[in-house]
């Protein structure tokens, strides 16, 4: 697989996604191309990376919720236990 450049442009930069995809390009055809070889057709290879993607989104925001649901927790006022 060829390397991934590191971000140049700042957390802020409104051409950060597409510097991000420009960085991914050549890995992700490199990905799709190992598949295809080993006898995955194209669009079923390219459909598994878009569900891991989802997927992988999906599991991000829920320990995102989760972590906030903590944090409130800890910061919530303590009940007394008579």
């Amino acid at each position: 697989m060829r390397d991934i450049s590191r971000p140049f442009a700042t957390d802020d930069n409104l051409e950060r996604h597409i510097r991000c995809q420009e960085a991914l390009q050549f890995a992700f055809l490199d990905l799709i191309a190992a598949a295809v070889a080993v006898g995955w057709n194209e669009r079923e290879a390219i459909v598994a990376v878009l569900d891991l993607a989802d997927n992988h989104m999906l599991a991000l925001a829920a320990n995102d919720g989760m972590s906030a649901l903590l944090d409130a927790l800890k910061k919530a006022p303590r009940r007394s236990s008579r």
